[in-house]
């Protein structure tokens, strides 16, 4: 007696295949009874009980009795025998595979709407971890006729819930006993059924699935579309897990997808846009109209926009209160028990040109602009636009600013700002150009000759004798002279170095010789110095007196006045306040030491080039000279000043010094010139 080396059957002496499984028996197989192990749990999931040594097959031992009832059998050719037996083993291998309809693992989903749908496709199941535990529970069932209810109703709920309303899993992916039993039909026991179950519920490093289906199409579907699904899976793994998938293959029909409205949101439908005013000045409405979706709104970049003009463009965006849901290509939202449909995100948004504002008449307020200025250029300071010839519509509805308009020299810039009142709009006008992002209207003008100028060496000369101050200088010319009749050199106001002898009984002559102008290149309107030009108009005055040693004498006179302009041709004082006064002086050169030593200014002879400076008496005027003959002790007198005789000369002054300042009228009249003189140039006798 001898037995099966591979399954353990029981053989008759002689027979070279074994009558149970098919397999080839060695003359030297083993004669002794196999010993039979217990069978290893599948994946690690206890047992309750050894498996039994495998039976011999039942097809096989009715095949070999019949051999023994009729000899006639073993005479079939080895071949036919050996053919027979391997569709055997071929037959026995195909049955014991679990078949699986491989549409029943997956659920399949359409979204969207009805030519906008989508469809998803995934494995019918519980996410992979939720199975652990409940596995386990499965595979230590006694067997698969008493699989344990491993779920109660607690469970349930939460099963429920991962899954959603009404929906179910795969049969073969259940919890449920009973479900189990019906499918896992090759299962020989509850473990072998976990371990089979397992191979399909294989996951990748993200935790999905990798049982897969794919589709020819998968969006912008409608209902009666036939989609083809193709599964995707590993077949070696399977069927190591003796798993076989049928119908990886197959069609679903697109169902139950609403129908939809197709939505433009900028249609005259639902929206109208519409623009008013005048150009420049115009504004935009928006209106909805009853067809309009209540769950829509519209916004505008320009909502508060009251100055379009024709040509601007205006952005205007739709949105929805709640989140559009994607439906294919193209999102929807739902209003009012309605599907509305958009094409894409980008027909939320719609760029609009302004149009139908009233047109404006252009006006150039900049064209022949004048100015309002204080003092002169290299001071000049615009202090603003002169609206006195302006046109009224501009002077009623236009403001003008000026933009560094201070301390100006030729050459220099400055900024006109001219801001429209929404009144010029009303009348029909705009203004030439475009504004800034504040809505001015800048422009920028150069500083040239033609304005006002402090007037210098170059023009003082045509100054002192034009017609605008002839009149003014007239008066103070018999002001001095009035001043100079009776008067003693003692007794002179507003003198330097003024010495002649006796009183002056007459003035001989009063010649203008030279004009002078001394300037700073400072800016004195508000820092040291008083003016910034003062013109002197230089005289020579011969005068007689009824001194007992010298009856005659010459001196100097100026009239001056300060800070005179030109402005447009003619010459004006920059202060109406101001006016001209007088000084004396011994000598040019008390003149020159005086007037050009003055800190920070620049005396300068009027038709000369070049800068006066206190230098010997040959480049100035005549001197001082008498018309009587001099005593020898004053051949050598200095130049500058005529000295007194004797100290009774001197007492004899004081006498008629004093008899003077006894005459009422002259001592008020000198205290008035006093107070109308600057500062500067005063001086006591």
């Amino acid at each position: 007696m001898k037995f099966c080396a591979k399954c353990g059957a029981q053989m008759e002496d002689g027979m070279k295949f074994c009558g149970s499984c098919g397999a080839v028996v060695s003359d030297d197989a083993a004669t002794q009874q196999p010993q039979y192990g217990q069978t290893q749990p599948y994946n690690n999931y206890a047992q309750g009980v050894a498996a039994a040594p495998k039976q011999p097959n039942q097809t096989v031992q009715k095949i070999v009795a019949k051999v023994k009832k009729n000899p006639l059998i073993a005479i079939i050719p080895l071949a036919a025998l050996v053919a027979v037996i391997v569709l055997i083993i071929v037959l026995v291998n195909v049955t014991k595979y679990q078949k699986i309809d491989a549409k029943e693992l997956f659920r399949f989903e359409f979204e969207g709407l009805n030519s906008h749908g989508t469809v998803t496709g995934e494995l019918n199941a519980y996410p992979a971890d939720v199975y652990d535990d409940y596995d386990k529970i499965l595979a230590m069932s006694k067997d698969m006729k008493n699989l344990t209810n491993v779920v109660d109703a607690e469970d349930a709920e939460y099963l429920a819930r991962l899954l959603g309303t009404d929906k179910k899993v795969s049969p073969y992916l259940s919890l449920d006993p009973a479900e189990l039993k019906k499918v896992w039909t090759k299962a020989k026991d509850p473990a072998e059924m976990v371990s089979m179950r397992k191979a399909l519920l294989q996951t990748n490093s993200k935790k999905n699935f990798t049982i897969k289906a794919k589709f020819n199409k998968e969006k912008d579907l409608k209902n009666g579309d036939k989609i083809k699904v193709t599964v995707d899976y590993d077949e070696k793994a399977l069927k190591d897990a003796k798993i076989k998938l049928t119908n990886t293959e197959f069609e679903i029909e697109v169902k139950n997808l609403e129908d939809g409205i197709e939505f433009d949101p900028f249609d005259s439908k639902y929206l109208t846009v519409s623009f008013e005013g005048v150009d420049g000045s115009g504004s935009m409405n928006m209106s909805t109209t009853s067809d309009t979706p209540e769950e829509i709104r519209y916004q505008s970049d320009n909502k508060y926009d009251r100055n379009l003009k024709n040509g601007d463009k205006v952005t205007i965006t739709c949105s929805t209160y709640d989140e559009l849901k994607p439906a294919g290509d193209a999102f929807y939202f739902e209003s009012d028990n309605k599907f509305y449909i958009i094409k894409s995100k980008d027909a939320l948004t719609k760029e609009i040109e302004v149009t139908g504002l009233t047109e404006l008449k252009e006006i150039d307020v900049f064209e022949n602009i004048k100015f309002k200025f204080e003092r002169g250029t290299p001071f000049l300071d615009v202090s603003r636009v002169d609206n006195d010839d302006m046109d009224k519509v501009i002077v009623d509805n236009v403001s003008f600013s000026v933009l560094d308009g201070e301390n100006l020299k030729v050459g220099d810039k400055f900024k006109v700002k001219a801001y429209p009142y929404s009144s010029l709009s009303e009348e029909g006008y705009k203004i030439k150009g475009e504004p800034d992002s504040e809505g001015y209207f800048i422009k920028e003008f150069t500083v040239d000759d033609t304005m006002p100028a402090y007037v210098t060496s170059a023009n003082g000369r045509a100054a002192y004798e034009s017609a605008d101050f002839k009149d003014m200088i007239a008066d103070e010319e018999s002001e001095l002279k009035e001043h100079l009749q009776g008067k003693s050199s003692s007794w002179l106001f507003y003198d330097t170095n003024v010495e002649y002898d006796g009183d002056i009984e007459k003035i001989e002559s009063l010649t203008l010789k030279d004009v002078y102008v001394s300037f700073t290149d400072k800016n004195n309107s508000r820092n040291i110095s008083d003016y910034v030009n003062r013109i002197y108009g230089v005289y020579d005055v011969k005068v007689k007196t009824d001194g007992e040693e010298k009856q005659s004498a010459s001196f100097i006179a100026v009239v001056f006045a300060d800070n005179i302009i030109c402005d447009n041709g003619k010459f004006i004082k920059q202060s109406s306040y101001s006016s001209f006064s007088f000084h004396f002086y011994g000598s040019m050169a008390d003149f020159n030491k005086e007037i050009s030593g003055k800190e920070g200014y620049t005396l300068t002879k009027c038709g000369s080039s070049g800068e006066v400076k206190d230098k010997p008496d040959d480049s100035k005027p005549e001197e001082t000279t008498t018309t009587t003959t001099a005593k020898p002790e004053k051949d050598n007198k200095d130049d500058s000043k005529v000295e007194k005789t004797d100290d009774s000369k001197a007492e004899e002054k004081d006498d008629s010094k004093d008899k003077e300042k006894e005459t009422k009228k002259e001592t008020e009249k000198a205290t008035e010139k006093a107070e109308d003189k600057p500062a500067d140039e005063e001086k006591a006798s």
